[in-house]
């Protein structure tokens, strides 16, 4: 079963097409990661899947269901989004922040103040931040930052998190600190994730399932193995790499690669 689903949708920036045709299928309960060179489509794919951008034409599914049937705060009770290099205002405490995912599931004199405030305990206690709850967003470190959106988007309450490049300007202990907090979140809660993720080797460690996209178009998919192959890294990188098999992970891995000349 499927949690997101595309059928031929074209997007479009003005007059120039960006993806055509896509089908595109991310499985339920796994996480997913997609690939592919800078402006190929990766992210236009992610925006207007989280309907930020809207599809030239084609039709898009959130759980089996057409989102153009389905109302913004339909969307956010299914899925959140985390965009590229979020920002939040000056002076916002880790805890505001997170209680702004609670807004899709209040409305008028129903809201339940203490089921909100629960829900935001829960998402600091999963994200392993519960001691920088009065934290200033500022006074963060990048990975813990990233932690705070993450949970942000945790209290949204969502079967579905849609991430694009959450390990941007991120050192090699963060990256691995936010992917492994993503990782328990798929394992104890089983949360679709689906995210675009520059770091090959990273893309690789932590998918259940891998999309290539070279000029918005899906190159390749499968598993780690069938798509982190030196074949798909140089139709979609245009490198001639080495793939060896990651002794701790099991998963292939990128070691050296030069440019195809």
């Amino acid at each position: 079963m499927n949690s997101i689903e595309t059928k031929n949708i074209n997007i479009a920036y003005g007059n120039v097409n960006i993806v055509e045709d896509l089908n595109l299928e991310i499985p339920k309960g796994k996480i997913t990661t997609i690939i592919g060179a800078n402006g190929c489509g990766k992210s236009t794919i992610l925006k207007t899947i989280a309907r930020i951008l809207k599809a030239k034409s084609g039709d898009i599914y959130i759980n089996s269901k057409n989102i153009n049937e389905q109302s913004s705060k339909e969307i956010a009770r299914n899925m959140a989004v985390l965009p590229q290099s979020p920002q939040a205002p000056g002076g916002l405490t880790v805890e505001e922040l997170i209680a702004y995912g609670r807004f899709p599931h209040q409305s008028g004199f129903k809201n339940n103040k203490q089921e909100d405030k629960e829900i935001v305990d829960w998402a600091l206690k999963a994200t392993g931040i519960s001691e920088f709850r009065d934290r200033k967003i500022e006074d963060l470190s990048g990975g813990q930052r990233q932690r705070a959106w993450i949970a942000m988007a945790l209290a949204q309450q969502t079967d579905i998190l849609v991430l694009d490049e959450p390990t941007t300007y991120l050192d090699l202990a963060h990256q691995l600190e936010v992917l492994e907090v993503l990782d328990e979140l798929n394992k104890k809660y089983n949360t679709t994730i689906v995210m675009v993720i520059h770091e090959l080797n990273n893309a690789a460690r932590f998918a259940h399932h891998m999309i290539g996209v070279k000029k918005g178009k899906i190159c390749c998919k499968g598993t780690a193995e069938e798509v982190m192959t030196k074949e798909n890294l140089r139709e979609l990188f245009n490198i001639d790499s080495e793939i060896v098999t990651d002794p701790r992970t099991k998963k292939p891995v990128c070691i050296t690669y030069d440019m195809v000349r």
